[in-house]
């Protein structure tokens, strides 16, 4: 939900190597993300030219979450699902501190984060297929 600029482990910034590191083991140059129960997937490609960071992972699913959502997109998950990703919009636009950044995030409109539906916290990345770069992110 937040930037990646605020990321931190444990109350501690994130060191610059570590944004670095392969975000797989193997390293690999693509990989494609899903959540579990969640109508989009990622495609992270690798922005050293050789294989996809940390950095690459927590700024594409930042970018990705950001977007806003159709019409359509709402119409696709269930009325009690709608309801929740309403009242997590309304959270997260209600937790801005200063009226302007309140009013700008209200009128920016529903994206897919609220779709998580409060569950944002990052909870790592696991292999979920005999394809090495097939990758699901577990979020809490």
């Amino acid at each position: 939900m937040d930037p990646p600029s605020a990321i931190s482990r444990h109350h501690q910034s994130i060191s610059s190597r570590a944004w670095k590191e392969a975000a797989t083991s193997p390293p690999l140059p693509r990989i494609s993300i899903t959540i579990a129960n969640f109508p989009w997937k990622f495609d992270v490609y690798a922005s050293n030219g050789s294989y996809v960071t940390f950095e690459d992972v927590i700024n594409k699913i930042y970018s990705s979450l950001r977007k806003n959502i159709t019409g359509e997109d709402f119409a696709t998950v269930s009325s009690s699902d709608q309801n929740r990703a309403t009242r997590a919009y309304e959270q997260r636009y209600r937790r801005q501190r200063s009226k302007v950044a309140y009013d700008d995030e209200k009128r920016k409109g529903m994206k897919r984060v609220d779709f998580l539906m409060g569950y944002t916290r990052f909870g790592g990345l696991y292999n979920n297929s005999r394809s090495s770069d097939q990758w699901q992110l577990s979020i809490t």
